[in-house]
């Protein structure tokens, strides 16, 4: 009789304890979101761990993020956890946010010095990894200076201009094909000084005969080219990938079984 009392005692208590837990932690993330669009369910998300943000900010800030949610969740967290490294690290947290849900999250971490977006689901087809870091390098000047709500302001500004095929500023992504071009014509420059058809101190001296002979399949003498025989090209098998896409083999996050399905894709800038 007092055993089943202990027991049942034992056992409200334990009830009790965890729909209080699960009450606390509900909170916690209703408090984390600011909005959920009514039309998809998509939520907004602020965790503002290093307090870089004022009260006022925030709310400003969800303007900025609440159109996105038409196409995906989106969060904003700040944090000074180290890592080595930033993607994967807005990876996860992303995951733990949304899960396999459509969504992107913008990552200030003050410890590293990074700036980081990273997307999964319809909102990564169009912010890809090259996208993800010319936003963050537009906006790595504002974290420079401070002005850490300027900054995420200009971020997901530009996430929505990019999800809505608009264009931005990508000065990196042009300084390269800069390069590239002249590297591109400094190759063709030095082709044509060594080639022996626009250089004239460049000649093989090949005999008048020479075509007869090297139709017969041999030739040999005082030259500077020799041939014989025919000519015959090896060209090694080209190797193919067994799987089409991305691989994900370095997404740590990624569970097995996932077929990397949570690993999506961003990219980061210092500040």
């Amino acid at each position: 009789m007092i055993r089943n009392r202990i027991f049942r005692i034992t056992f409200s208590f334990l009830i009790i304890t965890a729909l209080f837990l699960s009450a606390v932690i509900t909170a916690d993330a209703a408090g984390d979101t600011k909005y959920t669009d009514p039309d998809t369910n998509y939520r907004v998300v602020i965790i503002d761990d290093d307090d870089l943000l004022t009260d006022a900010e925030e709310s400003h800030l969800v303007d900025y993020m609440k159109p996105i949610t038409a196409y995906g969740n989106v969060a904003f967290w700040t944090t000074s956890e180290y890592t080595s490294n930033e993607i994967d690290q807005a990876r996860i947290q992303r995951r733990e946010l949304f899960g396999f849900e459509s969504g992107c999250i913008f990552v200030i971490n003050m410890n590293v010095r990074k700036l980081t977006i990273q997307s999964y689901g319809k909102i990564y087809e169009s912010v890809n990894d090259s996208f993800a870091r010319s936003i963050t390098d537009n906006a790595s000047s504002y974290a420079t200076s401070g002005n850490y709500y300027q900054c995420a302001a200009l971020a997901y500004e530009q996430v929505l201009a990019v999800i809505e095929n608009r264009q931005i500023s990508e000065p990196l992504k042009v300084s390269g094909y800069a390069v590239i071009s002249v590297m591109l014509g400094l190759i063709i420059a030095i082709a044509a000084a060594f080639s022996k058809k626009h250089n004239a101190l460049i000649q093989f001296d090949i005999p008048e005969k020479a075509d007869r002979y090297i139709a017969a399949g041999s030739f040999s003498g005082n030259v500077n080219a020799v041939y014989v025989g025919h000519i015959t090209e090896h060209r090694p098998p080209k190797t193919t990938s067994s799987s089409s896409g991305s691989s994900c083999s370095s997404c740590s996050s990624c569970s097995s079984g996932s077929s990397c399905g949570g690993c999506g894709g961003g990219g980061s800038s210092s500040f």
